[in-house]
């Protein structure tokens, strides 16, 4: 069988990426939905401070639970001449209103501290990738040319041991020079691919489906 050895596929990060991609990622949707509930809440809490108006035939009392049933918080008075109508006066709650809407705003406040700092955590992800996607670049290069000095210094090994001007041990060892800066190239490509990868989960699946700025459309047309 003819050798068919693995072509590495080069993706290129184009640039001019909005941060809007983010908004893609799972943690940060989940803790942005999170803190967009919790402000929510807080809604709910505030009515409770306010009458609540409901059709019902019948006074007397409701409560959501038994054992605030017969308190004159949970007092239904008949609304005037509108039959069949009663409104709700919580008065004396000793203070759990006041509590809840409390806590509704500490859970608000937790909550977008947590979406600030996945924001946080996903910025320094994708740049944490972005670095090393450069640094590999500017590594695979050079190390491309190391393969090709150590390609060259075996083949003037090889040619200085049929004049007699070497043993056959240096032409081995010029040989073993070029395994191993092609074995670190192998290794560099590998990284590439691992950190694209990542930089892709980073940004929530990639950039494919994204418009991007004149500028970056202007750069990746010149590549």
């Amino acid at each position: 069988m003819a050798p068919n050895p693995l072509k590495p596929i080069g993706v290129l990060i184009p640039p001019g990426l909005p941060s809007s991609l983010l908004e893609r990622r799972p943690d940060v949707a989940a803790a942005e939905r999170g803190m967009a509930a919790a402000n929510a809440r807080i809604g709910v809490a505030k009515a409770a401070f306010f009458p609540s108006l409901s059709l019902t035939g019948s006074g007397g009392f409701e409560s959501a639970t038994v054992g605030d049933l017969f308190k004159w918080s949970s007092t239904v008075f008949l609304l005037g001449p509108l039959a069949g109508t009663a409104l709700t006066f919580p008065i004396f709650d000793g203070g759990r209103r006041r509590g809840n809407l409390a806590n509704a705003r500490a859970v608000y406040e937790e909550d977008a501290a947590n979406y600030q700092q996945q924001v946080l955590v996903a910025f320094r992800e994708v740049e944490d990738n972005l670095s090393d996607l450069r640094i590999l670049d500017d590594q695979t290069k050079a190390q491309a040319e190391a393969v090709e000095a150590s390609n060259r210094a075996a083949e003037l090994s090889s040619t200085q041991y049929k004049e007699g001007a070497v043993t056959y041990l240096d032409v081995i060892d010029a040989e073993r020079s070029v395994l191993q800066a092609q074995r670190t190239s192998v290794q560099l490509t590998g990284l590439q691919a691992t950190s694209t990868v990542n930089l892709i989960r980073a940004l929530g699946g990639g950039w494919g489906d994204t418009p991007l700025t004149a500028a970056g459309t202007e750069n990746i047309a010149r590549r």
